[in-house]
């Protein structure tokens, strides 16, 4: 049997009708899949400052009662996963690139619970 024009047309705009049917479910679960892994990534951001936090407060308690606290280094490690949650941060919060250097300043604060802070860190963690 030969199909005519009609019929391959008809059967065209079918699957195209059916798939378009079909197809705002999907985004909808997709969407609502992202949404999910947004949030679970700014959840986990937020626990990363609270204990960030935390962790500053109990370095400046220990502050007062030394007399001359020693530097603090920040090792590789550390630094990498500064600029990751730094680099998460401004992706999630859209913070405009003017305002990046003193996000990344408050976050190597937090990190090492001092007030001098290389610039040369800052400037690695911001560097695109």
């Amino acid at each position: 049997m030969v199909a005519t024009h009609t019929d391959i047309a008809r059967a065209v705009l079918e699957a195209t009708f059916l798939s378009r049917q079909q197809q705002p479910k999907a985004g909808t679960a997709a969407l609502r899949q992202e949404m999910d892994q947004t949030r679970r990534r700014i959840a986990a951001s937020r626990e990363l400052l609270k204990r960030l936090r935390q962790r500053h407060r109990d370095d400046a308690a220990r502050g007062w009662e030394d007399a001359d606290p020693a530097p603090v280094a920040v090792s590789a490690f550390d630094a990498d996963i500064i600029r990751k949650v730094f680099h998460d941060l401004v992706l999630e919060t859209g913070a405009p690139e003017c305002q990046w250097r003193d996000l990344a300043t408050c976050l190597v604060r937090e990190f090492t619970g001092c007030e001098r802070i290389e610039a040369d860190l800052v400037d690695w963690i911001v560097s695109k």
